[in-house]
């Protein structure tokens, strides 16, 4: 009886959301956050320039308790202090400029974007099963020697006019993309 449950426990989906560059698009934040909600996400992580830490009560509120957020600084959140405040009062956990996570066994890398170089370094270090990043505003999805890399592109639709996030399942590595 216990093989049959871990075995179907382990075909079971886990997904987790991933968002990048919000820019204090409140509406996207609050869709993106009841989206990941519906699909039951186990964490959320967000690829940085939030701009205002305010934005991180939002999605805490539109995703609801209980399910980690992990983020990493963009070039635009420029209030460190204030956003370190404000992740701790909305339960986020702030990696720095860039942070390495462990969920569903999956080695995730999440670095903001700003220098394309080192996104590539990190997809072709063999160190990470995921690199999730952002900045450009355009999704990106492709695999770099094994390695998932991962932007989702703009939350904000500010540069692409295109309000997006993305669903990871951790079990078979493919995203789904969402529009907000």
């Amino acid at each position: 009886m216990a093989l049959e449950l871990y075995m179907e426990f382990s075909r079971l989906s886990v997904y987790i959301g991933v968002i990048s560059d919000t820019h204090d698009d409140a509406r996207a934040v609050r869709a993106a956050g009841e989206a990941f909600r519906r699909a039951g996400v186990a964490a959320v992580v967000h690829a940085g320039d939030w701009t205002s830490p305010f934005s991180m009560l939002k999605l805490r509120r539109a995703l609801g308790e209980g399910v980690p957020i992990y983020t990493v600084f963009g070039n635009n959140d420029g209030d460190r202090y204030t956003a370190a405040k404000r992740a701790a009062d909305a339960g986020v956990e702030v990696l720095g400029e860039a942070g390495i996570i462990v969920l569903g066994g999956r080695k995730i890398g999440v670095y903001h974007g700003t220098a394309l170089l080192l996104v590539e370094a990190m997809a072709k270090s063999g160190m990470f099963d995921v690199v999730i990043y952002g900045h450009t505003h355009r999704v990106d999805i492709r695999r770099v020697n094994g390695t998932l890399v991962v932007n989702p592109g703009e939350a904000c639709g500010c540069a692409e006019e295109k309000k997006t996030a993305a669903l990871l399942n951790l079990n078979t590595l493919e995203v789904e993309l969402l529009d907000l």
